[in-house]
Parts: C-alpha cells; sequence; structure tokens
C-alpha cells in the first residue's frame, strides 16, 4: 500500500491525537531530510571553508542531521504502535537499521512531493 493511502486509512482509525503523531512523523521525515542535504552541502564545501570553520561547520550540521534523525526514528515507532493497537499495517516495515529510516522519510517526502495538489 502507498504509504499516503496507509496514511488516510489511519484517519478512519486513529483519534484526533493520535493523528497529531502521524502529522509529528510526517514533518521529522521531511525535517530529516532537510537535515540530510543541509549536512551533505556543508560538507562538500562549496564555499571554501578551511581547517576549524570547515570542521566546526560540518560537525555542527552532522549533530541537527543526529538530532532530527532520532526524532523521525521515534516518532515513526509511535505510529507503528499506534498501527498494532488499531490492527493495521505498520507504516515502516523496515528493520532497526537507522539508515533504512532514512530510505523511508526520503519515500514518504518523495511521495508527498509528487502527489501535491
Amino acid at each position: 500500500m502507498e504509504l499516503l493511502n496507509q496514511i488516510e486509512n489511519m484517519r478512519q482509525h486513529f483519534d484526533t491525537e493520535e493523528m497529531e503523531c502521524v502529522e509529528d512523523m510526517i514533518l521529522k521525515a521531511a525535517r530529516y531530510v532537510r537535515e540530510v542535504v543541509a549536512m551533505e552541502t556543508t560538507a562538500r564545501n562549496l564555499i571554501g571553508r578551511n581547517g576549524e570553520e570547515l570542521r566546526e561547520a560540518v560537525s555542527s550540521a552532522d549533530s541537527t542531521r543526529r538530532v532530527a534523525h532520532n526524532s523521525l526514528i521515534s516518532a515513526t515507532d509511535i505510529v507503528n504502535r499506534l498501527c498494532t493497537n488499531h490492527g493495521l499495517p505498520l507504516i515502516y516495515t523496515g528493520d532497526s537499521l537507522r539508515r533504512h529510516y532514512g530510505d523511508f522519510a526520503i519515500a514518504l517526502v518523495t511521495e508527498i512531493f509528487h502527489k501535491r495538489g
């Protein structure tokens, strides 16, 4: 089932507070994708930072990305628990590898982007 169809199906079963958790997961997926792009751009050093300035910029971007990733994982796990509680298919079916949560985030954001109105 496509992710957005699955999310629409949740609306039939989840109350408002539970749908707020779903919305939070979506926004955290988008934030994680944004932070990955920011970190990768910083690491490519397009503006020519040197030495300590570059190390600090990359370290800061990586830290921000890590926090966004942890938030995504937590939010996704919450939605999966809600799905289990309601007897619905899990929104995230991957394993516990952090990279796979990231793959889920980009899949969700991409689907939203392609189906925007």
